[in-house]
């Protein structure tokens, strides 16, 4: 069968053309002519398959995408375009794969940036993709990321973790512990490893979304406070000390280490005497191991209990200093300084560790993804008990975690507790154990709390409503009860009266210095009632007071259109306004200014105020020389004020821009359009001749110059049709030797009748 190049090349053009204008089903119908005539050309393959992806027909597109990527197995990006089919269609883990392909392609083309782009896909398509975690690990080392490192470290040691494989999970926390010893998140995934914590926190980056699945681990042996705990954890690990053959790791300035036999003896008489009662004689054996440079956490630990025994706290607490780095002894250490600076009265250092014991806790209750959000609490509450020097609330906190803690069975309360809280906040961010601590009796509080919940599974939202008014009668000031009154009123349809109770329970969380909650409750209100300017505008003032420039803009947008929708263009106008003056303190790749300054201009043309449309479109012509709908409005504007000159100069402007940037053909399509509207305009015609030959498609413009020829002749412009003939016999036509002679007869001054 003979094929035809030129059949070829136009379908494929046409397919473009229509893709562009997103008429996928012409696109397909123009592409599948392209491969009647080539079947196996890799770019109307790639072509059909994305017309068809966004056509909805993504299982169609998969099969015309892996031809294109098999006929051109060095281009990533049909790679690519397999992966993304891949991943609409669920098959997230063959997504991954393909990701993985196209990132290899880029780097064998020296593209290490796209490489990482696709390594990001691959995490994002599926997050137990080892493979891409560890390029992208390798990438942020290289380039000293050590925050986005220590998010692959805790990625890949949670999957492992997960594969039952401890002892490599263990290896790669201590790998990221060298670039950030202190770092709360790899210390208590080796808590969890460690201690068969099921479920922890991990992975706080753009690359650490990995959810950490509850396993069937061994129980933690039931105990009394974390530092009983620990206490029994330093002890059975000095015994094994003794028996252990290796000599001791000593630190480097010490003139004369202790040998293997001094550090057994001086282990064995302490241990004896700690168990004994015999505490000076303890202290004075931990402390020679000491000086004889021994590095040994549960040594620290120890003799921090002795000395705090002693009252001699101020020791007690250089000790305890010295053990918490260690993940074994971190809660215990915590917990030890908390008592020894409360017994000094140094509360806000007491309450600083104690809010760390109760944050380290939480977070081994949390999903992955909750993480962020109770760390955020956490520090807001440490910050709101500093700024206002609470120092009654500061000591009844202390005492109820305290309390809380010291008794047997706390483990499983705490994960009781979760379960109460994580309901309450099923539609928000995650709640804090503080918030219960701070309750007299909580426990029946949430016994009460887990009746309502109850009820309202059983559909049975009036008692629900029962009960939780009489938690409230009990706690009037514990706000995720308010929190799920508002909730049961949604599920019994009464939606103003829960928006009403969410934007209290909103403004409360704002005066008591809990913004992330307060953020939480207006949006949860806005949901409700995306139309409430009220709280749209307070939650504007709040995310500007906390520096979230970007959230406050999403929502100025929001309450622009809401006046929109309204008819209130005046009020829109102003707020769109209001918000441009913002605008500059947002990211610069959402584009902000120019965002809410088509909004305006769209207004200003709905009004007929041409003159000041003008003025707004020239601005974001300015900001985003490649603004297609702003030129092209600027063309409409100037040919309406009878200003074709610059509409040309618009005209020109956005076509220079595409020719710089390699995007010639998006120039074509537009004045192909233009032209379709205007067939006798002569500057259009001349543009878009020039435009064809630049891209080297000679016959079109050969089709668009002699066309042009006609016109010129027509207006009058004969030097202008001469030029234009020239221009035709230099591309060599067809029919040169017709073009000749209508050359001569014009130079002659004969005009064709």
């Amino acid at each position: 069968m003979v094929r035809n190049r030129a059949v070829y090349e136009e379908a494929l053009r046409r397919g473009a053309t229509r893709a562009w204008e997103r008429r996928w089903e012409e696109a397909i119908a123009a592409y599948r002519q392209a491969l009647d005539e080539f079947p196996d050309e890799p770019d109307a393959l790639s072509g059909l398959g994305l017309a068809l992806a966004n056509a909805g027909r993504p299982e169609e597109a998969l099969p015309v995408l892996q031809r294109a990527a098999e006929l051109a197995r060095e281009n990533p990006v049909l790679h690519e375009q397999v992966a993304q089919v891949l991943e609409r269609l669920g098959r997230l883990g063959e997504a991954a794969q393909s990701y993985l392909q196209a990132a290899d392609l880029y780097l064998r083309q020296q593209a290490a940036n796209l490489a990482m782009e696709r390594w990001k896909d691959a995490v994002r398509a599926d997050p137990s993709c080892i493979p891409a975690h560890v390029n992208l690990l390798r990438v942020y080392l290289g380039q000293g990321k050590h925050r986005e490192a220590i998010a692959e470290y805790l990625a890949l040691a949670t999957l492992y973790r997960n594969q039952g494989e401890r002892e490599k999970a263990l290896e790669l926390c201590q790998y990221a512990l060298k670039l950030d010893p202190h770092h709360p998140e790899i210390l208590a995934l080796m808590d969890a490893l460690r201690y068969g914590i099921a479920r922890v926190p991990v992975g706080t980056g753009p690359l650490g979304a990995l959810a950490a699945e509850d396993m069937p681990l061994e129980e933690p042996a039931a105990g009394g406070s974390p530092v009983e705990t620990a206490r029994q954890t330093a002890l059975a690990q000095l015994a094994e000390v003794v028996f252990e053959e290796t000599p001791p790791h000593t630190g480097p300035l010490i003139l004369r280490p202790l040998s293997k036999r001094e550090l057994d003896a001086l282990l064995s008489r302490g241990l004896a005497a700690q168990k004994q009662g015999e505490i000076d004689e303890a202290i004075a054996c931990y402390e020679e191991v000491l000086r004889g440079g021994v590095i040994e956490p549960a040594v620290n630990f120890n003799l921090g209990l002795l000395y705090q025994q002693k009252l001699q706290l101020d020791r007690a607490i250089a000790q305890f200093q010295q053990s918490v780095s260690d993940p074994q002894y971190r809660l215990g250490s915590l917990f030890a300084l908390g008592e020894c600076y409360r017994a000094l009265g140094r509360m806000d250092e007491a309450l600083t560790h104690f809010l760390e014991v109760l944050k380290i806790v939480d977070l081994s209750t949390v999903r992955q993804d909750q993480a962020d959000d109770l760390i955020r609490l956490y520090d807001e509450l440490a910050h709101t008990y500093a700024a206002r020097g609470e120092r009654e609330q500061a000591v009844d906190f202390i005492n109820a975690l305290i309390t809380f803690l010291s008794e047997k069975g706390w483990e499983d309360k705490v994960h009781q507790a979760r379960e109460r809280l994580d309901f309450l906040s099923r539609e928000g961010p995650v709640l804090s154990l503080a918030e219960m601590l701070t309750v007299p009796g909580s426990e029946k509080v949430l016994q009460s709390i887990g009746l309502a919940q109850e009820y309202l599974r059983r559909d049975y939202p009036y008692a629900a409503l029962d009960e939780l008014f009489r938690v409230v009668a009990r706690a009037p000031f514990l706000l995720p009860v308010h929190r799920q009154v508002g909730e049961t009123l949604v599920a019994m349809g009464r939606t103003e009266q829960a928006v009403e109770k969410f934007l209290a329970v909103a403004d409360t969380y704002r005066i008591r210095g809990n913004f992330s909650q307060a953020t939480a409750m207006y949006e949860r209100a806005l949901r409700l009632a995306p139309m409430n300017i009220t709280a749209r505008l307070k939650l504007i003032d709040l995310l500007v007071s906390l520096g979230e420039i970007d959230r406050a803009l999403e929502h100025y947008l929001a309450l622009g259109d809401a006046y929109y929708q309204m008819a209130q263009l005046d009020q829109a106008r102003e707020k769109y306004t209001e918000a441009l003056r913002l605008a500059p303190r947002g990211s610069p790749e959402r584009r902000w200014e120019v965002k809410f300054l088509h909004r305006i201009g769209d207004i200003d043309m709905q009004r007929v105020e041409w003159r000041r449309a003008i003025a707004i479109y020239e601005r974001i012509r300015d900001l985003a020389p490649d603004d297609e709908k702003a030129r092209l409005t600027l063309m409409g504007l100037y040919e309406r004020l009878g200003r074709p000159d610059r509409a040309l100069a618009e005209l020109d402007g956005l076509l220079q821009h595409y020719v710089r940037t390699d995007r010639a053909q998006k120039g074509i399509v537009i004045l192909e359009e233009r032209v379709r509207e205007n067939p006798e305009a002569i500057p259009l015609r001349a543009r878009l001749a020039q435009l064809y030959l630049n891209v080297g498609r000679k016959e079109d413009a050969l089709r668009e110059l002699d066309i042009l020829g006609d016109l010129q002749l027509q207006a009058g412009k004969v030097q202008d049709a001469i030029s234009t003939i020239q221009v035709i016999l230099r591309l060599n036509p067809p029919n040169a030797e017709a073009y000749r002679q209508l050359l001569e007869q014009l130079q002659a001054g004969q005009i064709p009748g």
